[in-house]
């Protein structure tokens, strides 16, 4: 199955895209890979909807634990 994930800058935190891959991207130096859950998704889409470019990942993503940088799991598309 395809998952969804939000590629996110390390230096800013801001997302810079979504991809739909069947397995996790690798990470790299410069970016770390985040599951998107749908209710991160139409949180991300309804803000660049109202015009807004940098949106930082913490923004958009339910944190598990107050505090965590920890994202929920994945939303799987189908």
């Amino acid at each position: 199955m395809i998952s969804a994930y939000f590629v996110v800058s390390k230096g800013s935190g801001n997302i810079i895209r979504i991809t739909r891959r069947e397995s996790p991207p690798d990470d790299t130096p410069t970016v770390f890979n985040v599951p998107v859950s749908s209710s991160s998704q139409m949180r991300y889409d309804s803000i660049y909807a109202d015009g807004e470019d940098l949106i930082s990942l913490q923004r958009v993503t339910r944190l598990a634990k107050a505090g965590s940088m920890a994202p929920q799991n994945s939303c799987r598309i189908i």
